[in-house]
């Protein structure tokens, strides 16, 4: 006669699920998801984007009310010249922009507060006939209006003044700007379309993009 043992208990064989692919892939997805946050956590700490961003008219405290000429226009060929003129004020605005835009002193974020504050700030006049001038800066910031060639020499000159290399870009009948910013991308020319509200920093419009090109490096 048998007997079982008294604490003896007889247990079913258990198989084992098989795992669900889903999760897997899910848990693939939240690893490489929080990477990339983290990548884009740390690309922001290195260059913070830009707040708080002046307006206006609270640079135009620093431009000088007793201008000889404040609406003399210059041949396109004497870029240098307008710019050159008008370089120490144009210095103080941009340091401006800069330090009120960007908690430290960081290029990139500088330079997208310069662009930023065109963009937003001066009224974009098209100029039809593309006439052969350029406005003097200081007048664009006094007028607060001024056509793509001229938008693009006040930017040009904003962004020369902190440091970047800077070139004027010409399509058919527009202008754009193009910077060249240290040690960032390879130092590779981005464009500065302040003339598209809703263009982005180094974003240009298909228009632009994909037209013939000439450009003019100051």
């Amino acid at each position: 006669m048998n007997q079982q043992h008294p604490h003896h208990q007889e247990y079913e064989e258990i198989t084992p699920k098989k795992r669900n692919p889903f999760y897997g892939v899910l848990a693939l997805f939240t690893a490489v998801a929080l990477f990339l946050l983290s990548l884009q956590g740390y690309f922001y700490l290195m260059h913070p984007e830009p707040v708080n961003i002046p307006k206006l008219s609270e640079v135009q405290e620093f431009l000088p009310s007793n201008l000889d000429n404040p609406f003399t226009s210059h041949r396109a060929d004497d870029l240098e010249i307008v710019m050159e003129e008008s370089s120490d004020t144009i210095k103080q605005v941009a340091n401006y922009i800069a330090a009120n835009s960007c908690k430290k002193a960081d290029r990139v974020c500088q330079s997208k507060a310069l662009f930023y504050f065109v963009r937003d700030n001066i009224q974009y006049v098209p100029d039809e006939k593309f006439h052969d001038q350029l406005e003097n800066p200081i007048t664009v910031l006094k007028t607060g209006g001024a056509d793509c060639e001229d938008m693009a020499v006040l930017l040009l000159a904003l962004e020369k003044s902190i440091g970047n290399s800077v070139q004027l870009v010409y399509v058919p009948s527009h202008a754009f700007a193009q910077i060249s910013i240290p040690k960032y991308k390879s130092e590779k020319w981005l464009n500065l379309e302040a003339t598209c509200d809703t263009c982005q920093f180094n974003e240009l419009p298909d228009s632009s993009a994909l037209a013939r090109k000439t450009y003019y490096q100051l």
